[in-house]
């Protein structure tokens, strides 16, 4: 049997237990940010693959570039155009994509391991490292939020294109080393490059790769007759680059807006350093107790010492990256590894002011690790006279990964599943505890004889959740809301501090859901509600009286409350007034055009509803949007003429 067949083997035996594992979680739900992107997304859905449908979906996304991420969002309208909102479908993508990256570190982490070896081909070696170190990450549990999470397709296809990328350069300085041609490998590296970014942003960090790859494990590759080549190859791939993203960041202070967050730049950064150490130890040792898709139970470092494990956290860093960069002549595969998990945590465990943990920030620096783990079983072993118990090891790590793995994914098959398992892992979690009451708020039915005793429990959950984090004005929310599906009315003391919280409270994504308020609008709108009009508009002035929402958020509020004072109250020039004001918090936002542009019909205002529509037009970006403009063109036209 030749050595490709055995290498075609082996990737397949992985693949297929891979798949094998994920089986039972293809049937989950969609959850939280895959409706934002995905299901509410009508932009997405699109129904052919003709060039207008498909560019309708590549703009589809709510963000503004860089973070627009168009390819993935392309790839959401594929899978709608060819089978709706079938989550199956989405999760099967998702899947294929976690393969097809697992092929390409193996591809890369073999080149490695010839680079490591000086260039010179070591199959059976080679062969090790990179199927071990496929193997290890294919399998290994902290990834299966990556997969599962439909939305994170956009992470999945950042980490796709930044390995083909490394694994294209490695490719063209192994071929410099034998005398061979290079050009087309070099050339190679920006596309597939530009193909991560376009997918999501964290791409922007393949430069820093390659300066770790450079100044570790290719430094010892002969470039010979090829030096201009070369060198020119490093200005234009990893000096430019890195200088022009040191100089925007400079040139972009608004990126450290820390206003809408529940910490300060100190304490992110504080707190990252810790948070490392805990990625590096949900890497090592898989415990189902650590992982979750939320871990807002990790405590602030409001200090160098409190708590005090921040200050070691630190200092163990520096040690880390003191002995990687120092031994990075003798010891290259540990340097690589080292450099290569700080340099992906570079973008999002740093000082922009992102949410503190997630395990997909892992996807692409496991990579590191788990190939200086691999290359100590599959190849240091042999020269210490251990191979065997080395192999034994990774195997019993191996079927470690499986086994965890396995529980995870079952987890994930439903949505009920996803919080019990959640909340009982991370019971100090407020998100968790406020997402377990909000699903048993959802199942009270006035004719359900338990309807008390989840009622009582899920008033626990919110309890906790504010037992946790006083600021978490979803669970004070969440107690409005089960007082109104209970009939009762909210107390003084319930509605007070919300109205404090909204007032002078932090708020952001992981306190406080923007969509508390159209909810509300909802029940407003259904005439059960024990809220009086008063009430209500004291909870939208309140919350607009804070200062702390980003644009995003604050024009949601004023939509929200636009609905009410249009649908509820029957006030159209309040209503107006607040379609207005979203409108100038967040311009770009179609939607918020369209909002305004109905109302003015409903108005009779025939002449401002044109006008509203040409400012509709100019921020339109896709054929849906502009037939709908065309459509109520009409009715305006119409309206008119008759009128």
């Amino acid at each position: 049997m030749t050595r490709d067949i055995q290498v075609l083997l082996v990737l397949l035996a992985v693949s297929a237990a891979t798949a094998l594992l994920y089986q039972s979680g293809l049937s989950g739900p969609f959850l939280f940010d895959d409706h934002v992107h995905i299901t509410q997304n009508r932009w997405v859905h699109i129904d052919s693959l003709d060039w207008a449908d498909l560019a309708q979906a590549w703009n589809s996304s709510f963000s503004s570039f860089p973070a627009d991420r168009p390819l993935a969002q392309l790839t959401f309208g594929i899978n709608h155009a060819v089978s709706g909102l079938d989550t199956l479908a989405f999760k099967l993508t998702n899947l294929g994509f976690h393969l097809l990256t697992g092929v390409a570190v193996f591809w890369l982490t073999r080149l490695v391991a010839r680079a490591l070896n000086n260039g010179r081909p070591d199959p059976r070696i080679e062969v090790g490292v990179a199927a071990l170190t496929c193997a290890f990450w294919l399998l290994h549990p902290m990834h299966v939020s990556t997969v599962l999470y439909t939305v994170q397709r956009m992470a999945q296809i950042s980490t796709l294109g930044t390995l083909v990328a490394l694994a294209c350069y490695f490719t063209a300085r192994l071929r410099v080393a034998e005398g061979r041609s290079a050009i087309a490998w070099f050339a190679a590296v920006p596309v597939t490059g530009l193909a991560a970014f376009l997918g999501k942003e964290n791409a922007v960090l393949l430069p820093l790769f390659l300066l770790v790859s450079e100044v570790t494990v290719l430094r010892n590759l002969t470039t010979g007759t090829r030096e201009p080549l070369v060198r020119g190859v490093w200005v234009l791939f990893i000096a430019a680059p890195l200088l022009l993203g040191v100089y925007y960041l400079l040139s972009h202070p608004g990126l450290y807006n820390y206003s809408n967050r529940p910490f300060t730049l100190e304490e992110r950064v504080l707190t990252q350093a810790r948070i490392l150490w805990h990625y590096l130890h949900w890497l090592f040792v898989p415990d189902i107790r650590s992982f979750g898709l939320f871990h807002d139970d990790i405590a602030l470092s409001t200090s160098l010492t409190q708590p005090v494990s921040t200050v070691i956290a630190i200092s163990a860093h520096a040690t880390l990256l003191a002995v990687a960069l120092l031994s990075s002549r003798r010891w290259p595969t540990f340097a690589f590894a080292v450099l290569f998990f700080y340099a992906a945590h570079a973008l999002e465990s740093t000082i922009l002011p992102l949410e503190m943990v997630f395990e997909h920030r892992n996807y692409l620096a496991s990579v590191g690790p788990l190939f200086l783990l691999a290359y100590a079983i599959a190849g240091a072993s042999g020269r210490l006279g251990v191979t065997r118990l080395a192999w034994l090891f990774g195997a019993l790590l191996l079927a470690a990964y499986a086994a965890v793995t396995f529980v995870r994914v079952d987890n994930w098959s439903s949505f009920e599943k996803f919080v019990v398992s959640g909340v009982s892992n991370h019971p100090d979690s407020a998100r968790y505890n406020f997402i377990a009451a909000k699903t048993l708020i959802g199942t009270l039915n006035r004719h359900d004889a338990e309807r008390p005793l989840r009622a009582d429990i899920a008033r626990r959950h919110l309890e906790r959740g504010l037992a946790a984090d006083p600021t978490c004005t979803n669970c004070l929310f969440g107690l409005l809301v089960l007082d109104l599906h209970l009939d009762r009315v909210p107390s003084d003391d319930l509605m007070s501090r919300l109205t404090d919280v909204l007032r002078d409270g932090r708020v952001d994504a992981t306190t406080l859901s923007v969509g508390q308020f159209s909810f509300l609008v909802k029940w407003q709108k259904s005439g059960a509600s024990t809220l009086t009009d008063e009430q209500l508009r004291s909870i939208f002035d309140t919350a607009l009286d804070n200062r702390g929402w980003n644009h995003t958020g604050r024009a949601g509020i004023h939509a929200a409350y636009r609905e009410y004072l249009a649908t509820v109250v029957g006030d159209l020039d309040g209503a107006l007034e607040q379609a207005d004001k979203a409108i100038s918090t967040w311009p770009e936002q179609w939607a918020y055009h369209v909002h305004k542009v109905e109302l003015l019909m409903q108005m009779q205002r025939y002449d401002e509803a044109l006008a509203a529509i040409d400012a509709a037009m100019s921020v339109s970006d896709n054929n849906g949007q502009r037939a709908r403009l065309e459509q109520l063109l009409q009715a305006i036209r119409q309206a008119a003429d008759v009128n």
